[in-house]
């Protein structure tokens, strides 16, 4: 089927999330994303929180996923949690983005990547080469009725500033410390 919605520029809220950061293969991903995603939901239990939002992977290097794929999986949360073991506990900051629904096959992505690139370059935006995909899907859904969100984040809006908007990785990169769901400030 492909698009299901107009391809739009929004404005997101900062949020919070458990994420695990992983590197893998094409042929390990559907495996590592479902572990990651069931030891992150559990730890979302044994804290009696609720997830914020649908499962997600931030694909880092969408553009150059030839060289092995760096992805970021997780699920956002309302209030700050703790991480445990490699489950990190982010903040994720306000980012401006470009958003689009998909129905259908993870291989049809691609032509949806590359419309929203287009997009992009005609709208005078420039990607950050970052993008996120959201799964809508509960497991076992069959490939024409899987729906996915798939956002994409942009470095500037070249026609107005000349600075960045997405600050995502340094932002995850110089973490150093959390404070806990007691307000007790710990060490990575």
């Amino acid at each position: 089927m492909g698009k299901i919605s107009e391809i739009a520029l929004f404005q997101q809220s900062e949020t919070y999330a458990l994420v695990v950061e992983i590197r893998t293969t094409v042929k390990e991903i559907a495996m590592v994303i479902g572990r990651s995603f069931m030891e992150i939901e559990t730890l979302f239990k044994e804290q009696n929180a609720v997830m914020a939002d649908v499962p997600f992977v931030e694909y880092l290097n969408f553009e150059s996923m030839s060289e092995g794929i760096h992805m970021i999986i997780g699920f956002k949360s309302a209030k700050v949690l703790c991480g445990k073991g490699n489950i990190r506990a982010i903040t994720i900051p306000g980012r401006i983005i470009v958003s689009c629904l998909h129905k259908g096959n993870y291989t049809e992505l691609a032509s949806l990547y590359r419309e929203m690139q287009e997009w992009i370059a005609a709208k005078g935006y420039k990607s950050s080469g970052a993008s996120i995909e959201y799964y809508y899907s509960k497991p076992g859904t069959s490939e024409e009725e899987l729906v996915t969100k798939v956002d994409e984040h942009l470095d500037a809006i070249q026609k107005n500033l000349h600075k960045p908007f997405c600050l995502y990785r340094e932002t995850y990169n110089a973490v150093k410390c959390y404070i806990d769901y007691r307000g007790i400030q710990k060490e990575m």
